[in-house]
C-alpha cells in the first residue's frame, strides 16, 4: 500500500513539470494547434513475495528427500507386546487304588502277617492306597479310620507309580516267647501185622497179547497149561483195577477157542472170560489159590478203544 502511494505522488510530480514546460513549446510551433493534455495514469508494480529458500538436499541423499520432509512424519503404530499363552493345567495324576483278587483277605496292622488281623476284605473291593512298605510288597490304606495294610500278591493295583513309601510304617510287634513244651510221650508201640506166608510162584507168564475193542468192556482172557504144555488146568483168575480188586472167578480144566474160524482164533480155559465195564486205567490179571497170588502178573493200560481185550497165557512150574 505504501508502494502505490509514492508512485501516484511520482506522477503527480512529474505531472507539474511537464505543465511549465509547455509554454515554450507552444511558442515554438503554430500559434493556432493546441497542445492536448495527456492524463497521466499511475503505474502499479506489482508486490512479488520473496521467494522461500529451500536448503539444498544432501550430495548422498534423492532429491524426493524434500518431498518427504515438507509432509508431516507419519505416526508409527505403536507394536502390541503379545501376551503369554494362558498355561494349561497340568493334569491331576488318578490315585492309585488296589483291589481284591482272592476270596477273602485279611487287613493287618502293619506291613507283614506279624501284625494282628483288623479285619478282612472280599473279593472284588477296592480302596485308595495312601502308602506302601520299603519293597513295595505291602500296601497301606484307610480301614473304616484306621490305618491297615494288605498283601500285595493277593490284589491288583493301579497308579502304584505314584505311591510313596509310608511315613508311619509301625515297628514289627515283638513275638512273645513261648512256653517250653513238654517232651512228647513216646508213642505207643503199633503191632505189627502178623507175616504173610509167601507162595511159590506155580505159574509162569508165557504169553500175551491186547486188542481194540469198539465195544464198551474190558474183556481178560486166560489160557492156563499143565507143565507139559499138552493140556490145560483149572484155577481162579483175579483182576484188579488201579491196584483194587475187582473181580475173581473160577476156571475149568477144559480148552475153549475164541473167534473160532478167524485168522484171530485163540485159545482159553473154559469160564475163564471176565469182563469189567469200559473205563480207562491201570489193570493187573494174575492167578490166585486160597486167596494168595501163585502166578506172576500181567498188567495193562486201557485208552480209549485201544487194549480193551487182553488175552494172556500160564504156564504151570
Amino acid at each position: 500500500m505504501r508502494v502505490r502511494f509514492w508512485v501516484l505522488i511520482a506522477a503527480t510530480v512529474l505531472a507539474i513539470g511537464l505543465a511549465g514546460c509547455s509554454p515554450a513549446r507552444v511558442s515554438r510551433g503554430l500559434a493556432n494547434t493546441p497542445v492536448p493534455t495527456k492524463t497521466l495514469q499511475p503505474t502499479f508494480t506489482p508486490t512479488v513475495p520473496k521467494p522461500t529458500l529451500t536448503p539444498s538436499p544432501a550430495a548422498d541423499q534423492p532429491a524426493v528427500v524434500d518431498q518427504v520432509a515438507a509432509a508431516p512424519a507419519a505416526t508409527e503404530a505403536p507394536t502390541a507386546t503379545p501376551e503369554p499363552p494362558t498355561p494349561e493345567p497340568s493334569p491331576t495324576a488318578e490315585p492309585a487304588v488296589f483291589t481284591v483278587n482272592s476270596a477273602t483277605l485279611n487287613v493287618r496292622g502293619g506291613p507283614s502277617t506279624a501284625f494282628a488281623v483288623l479285619g478282612r476284605l472280599s473279593n472284588g473291593q477296592s480302596f485308595p492306597i495312601t502308602g506302601k512298605n520299603n519293597d513295595g510288597s505291602w500296601w497301606q490304606f484307610d480301614y473304616n479310620g484306621r490305618t491297615g495294610w494288605v498283601a500285595g500278591s493277593n490284589v491288583s493295583v493301579r497308579g502304584a507309580g505314584t505311591v510313596e513309601i509310608a511315613q508311619n510304617i509301625p515297628a514289627p510287634p515283638t513275638a512273645a516267647p513261648r512256653p517250653t513244651a513238654r517232651p512228647a510221650a513216646p508213642a505207643p508201640a503199633q503191632p505189627q501185622p502178623a507175616p504173610q506166608p509167601q507162595v511159590a510162584v506155580k505159574y509162569g507168564l508165557t504169553k500175551s497179547e491186547l486188542r481194540p475193542n469198539s465195544n464198551p468192556i474190558i474183556s481178560v482172557w486166560c489160557f492156563v497149561l499143565n507143565p507139559g504144555g499138552n493140556g490145560v488146568v483149572g484155577g481162579t483168575i483175579r483182576v484188579l483195577q488201579g491196584g483194587a480188586t475187582v473181580r475173581e472167578q473160577p476156571f475149568n480144566a477144559v480148552m475153549a477157542r475164541g473167534d473160532p474160524g478167524y485168522s484171530s482164533e485163540y485159545l482159553y480155559n473154559d469160564g475163564c472170560k471176565v469182563e469189567l465195564p469200559a473205563a480207562n486205567g491201570t489193570y493187573s490179571a494174575y492167578l490166585i489159590e486160597g486167596g494168595n497170588q501163585v502166578s506172576e502178573a500181567y498188567n495193562f493200560t486201557v485208552s480209549g478203544e485201544t487194549n480193551r481185550i487182553a488175552i494172556v497165557e500160564w504156564k504151570q512150574r
